[in-house]
């Protein structure tokens, strides 16, 4: 480093066209007395253009004399500013260097071992020389003027005098403007260091360059220790990075306001309202703290009271509210809008609202209310109703007290309003639910007594007066008024043996006691007597109650029920013993938990099935079949039918095993109903009908033999009498001989029968069918009847011609026809009607007359049954229906019959329509 009288010097001078700009910036700098800022500006214009520097810098010294700040400079590169910005007095820097010397230097900034300062200003480009001059004036250091400029080119260069004679002017500016101001910056330092607020200052890096004393109080450190710092480390690790992301914002913005946590010396922490102003002077910007924590402590200990309070209110329901009176101003606790039906909030209201939100109902009574608590007559305390928005009610109690001014004015009324829906809601309950009980208890069968907790009885109702033939509430040491004994034992019930005082003295509950007592009537009873304590929330016996049921007549029913057990028991044996004994194969079939099947012996040799087998029903559907042999359709067997609720009569089935000749059997079914119409399964029984078949076709071969020989003879006797009726000229041997022919006729229809009935019944009847057309048949049978005026034929549309047997078919309808004749009504029409209906034609023949009983209906088509209307008076075998039928199913049809007693009979029998029709 070079000292002063070391420069080698040069006789560059300013400029000529730098002149007038010379002048005019050193007479501002001469008048600028005011602020020294202001000097130090005008300082770097007049040297940058004295000397032609790339850039200059002016150092002010801090008022504590130990650092050198930036107060103004031209050129400089912001990198740089950063770098060297501010500049502690005792640092190795060359504008330290000059400041603690007072002499000026002239540095080759491309040398070795430069100062730090220089060495970042060569780094950044700033020049190749640099030139650093104290500012000294009247023996005190104000700064250091810092000038970059090209490297000399002579050794005659006089820029350092140049400069030194600059500063010296700059020097007496500083001077003059420092004394100017002495007096205010005086006052302002006092006011800064007697400050009650915390007050920070701190330069563009955010590094702290002066605190008050307030802020290393509230800080707890130093103020050297707080000047190594910034103010980022002010604030808590967590929000260190944020204040850093802002600080620029600050910078540009200006200004700063907020609240937030601050960071203490020992790391405790507090919060502060703070306010930032950036460039209070050039390069400086300043911080004010006030610490806020108590305040922030009763704000929040404030608002947790109103919480706890608003809480307390919601949880108990209760609501405040304040009324001024004049001029009418209403305040609503949250609870109490809430109670309303109304949103929280500040909403200005009045008595008038208040009144809106009452029932109607309710009105006329609030409003007294509030006049008499005005007049002083009476307390304000009612309920009353209000409907909140939804259309709801609620019931509310509300209470206020009167404040009155010094004249006794009202001027305000406070109170509460307390939600008490479900009291009174619970209340109305409870009289109903206590209205209930009374009714309850005197509609119970049972006796019920209650006692106190000294065993006083105080109620009973009036099934125990009726058990007990009256009543006498008593306390236990008059109990052996009430006479009983102990059922097991025989022995008397003691008076401390009772069991409502175990239940007062041991907290004992008893069930079920069998007692037999004599009534105060005189009466003897069973009673079951039962016994428990009442207790209160905290288990304290409040008193007790029985219960005596009379059971005196369900244990005799019991005896009687178990009486008829035993003789029911003994009659099952009985059944049992018959039933396993019965010729006759039973099944019985119980559905109570799933089907369940128990047989008979007699029903186990049949059916070939064990009475244990778990698969009895798909051995007997194998066994079973039809009497043509074919299988029964799946759902057809009598047991399935009678499971199903049908009862089958009389139904004649086949029963083959292997190896063994088919057994014909008649199957009857019946449902088993509970007397509650519940259905508990069947009966089935299988009756062996192989000695009655063998017998019927012995009898049907014996009709038929006899049928056949007896044809001939009638034949005969039919001819011959026939001949003699034509023959004979005696009247009476005419008459006679007639009478002969229509007998040996009538006989020789009767053989018909019989011959017909042997082939249904053997199943050997033959149809010789042919294409035939039904509306002419029934024409022609119509004709042959020889009644025709009282038959009408009415056919239904078009009818096709079906495949029949037409002289079997002719014989159905001359058979029906003959009927309707016979039992109608003399002299009423017959009706014969032919339609079709689906697959099938339907002809039916309907007479007015007595028509058929009820009685006969089931019998209709049996062989050898006739009808009773008119039966004495008509002859025949009974076997025309039957044979009808039969005839009718062969061709695979059937027939049916209607009757309504006193009006109107219709027979009706249907042939299907084949494909050959």
């Amino acid at each position: 480093m070079l000292e002063a009288d070391e420069v080698i010097h040069s006789d560059k001078g300013i400029s000529t066209g730098h002149v007038d700009v010379f002048a005019k910036l050193a007479t501002g700098l001469l008048r600028s007395t005011s602020e020294p800022r202001d000097a130090h500006r005008l300082a770097v214009e007049l040297v940058a253009t004295a000397l032609g520097g790339d850039v200059t810098l002016v150092y002010g010294l801090s008022g504590d004399a130990r650092t050198l700040a930036l107060s103004a400079h031209r050129g400089a590169p912001e990198a740089l500013l950063d770098r060297v910005g501010s500049l502690p007095l005792e640092s190795a820097s060359l504008a330290a260097h000059v400041a603690r010397t007072r002499r000026a230097a002239d540095v080759d900034v491309a040398a070795k071992d430069v100062p730090s300062d220089i060495h970042a200003a060569a780094e950044l480009g700033c020049g190749q020389r640099a030139l650093a001059v104290p500012l000294v004036s009247e023996e005190h250091l104000f700064g250091v003027l810092v000038c970059f400029t090209p490297r000399a080119e002579n050794s005659r260069d006089r820029s350092l005098p140049m400069l030194s004679a600059l500063t010296s002017l700059i020097a007496a500016s500083l001077a003059s403007a420092t004394r100017a101001t002495a007096e205010t910056d005086w006052k302002y330092r006092r006011l800064f260091e007697h400050a009650l607020d915390c007050i920070v200052i701190c330069d563009d890096a955010g590094r702290l360059v002066d605190v008050n004393p307030r802020a290393c109080e509230l800080l707890g450190a130093s103020r050297d220790e707080l000047l190594r710092g910034n103010v980022f480390d002010l604030r808590p690790p967590e929000c260190r990075a944020e204040a850093r992301a802002n600080w620029s914002e600050f910078l540009r913005v200006g200004h700063w306001a907020a609240e937030g946590t601050f960071l203490r010396a020992d790391g405790s922490t507090f919060v502060c309202e703070f306010n930032a102003q950036a460039h209070f002077v050039p390069g400086r910007h300043m911080g004010i703290l006030r610490d806020v924590t108590a305040r922030k402590q009763s704000e929040e200990a404030l608002r947790q009271s109103e919480e706890r309070l608003a809480r307390a209110q919601r949880i108990a329901h209760v609501g405040s509210w304040q009324w001024e009176i004049d001029p009418d101003e209403a305040s609503w606790s949250d609870e109490c809008c809430r109670l309303f039906g109304l949103p929280p909030g500040t909403e200005t209201r009045s008595y008038k609202k208040f009144l809106s939100i009452v029932h109607p109902d309710d009105r006329a009574n609030v409003d007294e209310a509030v006049r008499r608590a005005l007049d002083g007559t009476r307390m304000y305390s009612l309920d009353l109703r209000v409907v909140v928005e939804d259309g709801r009610e609620r019931i509310v109690h509300v209470e206020g007290d009167v404040f009155r001014d010094e004249k006794g004015c009202p001027i305000r009324m406070c109170g509460t309003v307390l939600d008490v829906t479900e009291q009174r809601r619970a209340e109305t309950a409870l009289q109903k639910s206590e209205l209930l009980f009374r009714q309850v208890l005197e509609a119970l069968p049972v006796g019920v007594w209650v006692s106190d907790e000294r065993g006083q009885l105080v109620l009973v109702n009036p099934a125990g007066r009726r058990i007990w033939g009256g009543a006498r509430l008593v306390g236990p040491e008059r109990f052996g008024e009430y006479k009983a004994w102990w059922g097991d034992s025989g022995k008397k019930v003691e008076a401390d043996e009772w069991a409502i005082l175990r239940a007062l003295r041991n907290g004992e509950s008893v069930q079920n006691e069998l007692v037999a007592i004599e009534a105060f009537d005189g009466t003897h009873r069973l009673i079951l007597n039962s016994a428990a304590p009442v207790r209160d929330a905290e288990g304290r016996i409040l008193g007790a109650f029985v219960i005596n049921d009379d059971v005196t007549e369900q244990r005799r029913l019991e005896a009687e029920r178990e009486r008829l057990v035993e003789a029911l028991s003994t009659e099952r044996r009985w059944l049992r013993a018959v039933i396993d004994g019965s010729p006759i194969g039973i099944v019985l079939c119980e559905l109570e938990n799933g089907a369940r099947y128990v047989m008979n012996r007699r029903a186990e040799e049949l059916l070939g099935v064990a009475n244990s087998d778990p698969d009895a029903l798909g051995k007997i559907r194998k066994r079973l079949r039809l009497p043509d042999g074919t299988p029964v359709p799946r759902g057809d067997l009598s047991i399935e039918r009678g499971m199903r609720g049908e009862v089958v009569t009389g139904r004649e089935m086949l029963i083959r095993a292997p190896d063994k000749p088919d057994v014909p059997v008649l199957t009857n079914a019946s449902p088993i109903h509970s007397d509650a119409g519940q259905h508990l399964g069947t009966v089935v029984t299988y009756e062996d009908i192989t000695p009655l078949k063998e017998l019927e076709r012995m009898r049907q071969e014996w009709t038929s033999v006899v049928a056949h020989d007896l044809r001939q003879p009638v034949t005969t006797i039919t001819t011959l009498a026939s001949m003699l009726a034509r023959s004979s000229a005696d009247p009476t041997a005419r008459r006679r001989a007639e009478r002969i022919v229509e007998s040996a006729e009538r006989l020789g229809r009767m053989i018909g029968d019989l011959l017909d009935l042997s082939r249904i019944e053997a199943h050997r009847l033959e149809l010789v069918r042919a294409p035939t057309d039904i509306p002419e048949l029934l024409a022609h049978v119509i004709e042959a009847s020889g009644d025709r005026e009282r038959v009408t034929l009415s056919i239904c549309g078009d009818l096709p011609v079906v495949s029949v047997d037409a002289q079997r078919l002719e014989q159905v309808a001359e058979n029906l026809l003959s009927n309707a004749l016979k039992y109608g009504t003399p002299g009423t029409p017959i009706e014969v009607v032919a339609e079709r209906r689906g697959a099938e034609i339907m002809v039916a023949v309907r007479n007015q007359g007595p028509g058929i009983v009820a009685e006969d209906m089931g019998t209709l088509f049996e062989r050898f049954k006739r009808g009773r209307a008119q039966g004495g008076s008509i002859k025949g075998l009974g076997l025309g229906l039957y044979i009808v039928r039969g005839l009718v199913e062969a061709h695979g049809g059937r027939v049916e019959a209607e009757s309504v007693p006193g009006e109107s009979t219709t027979f009706t029998f249907s042939l299907p329509i084949t494909e050959g029709g």
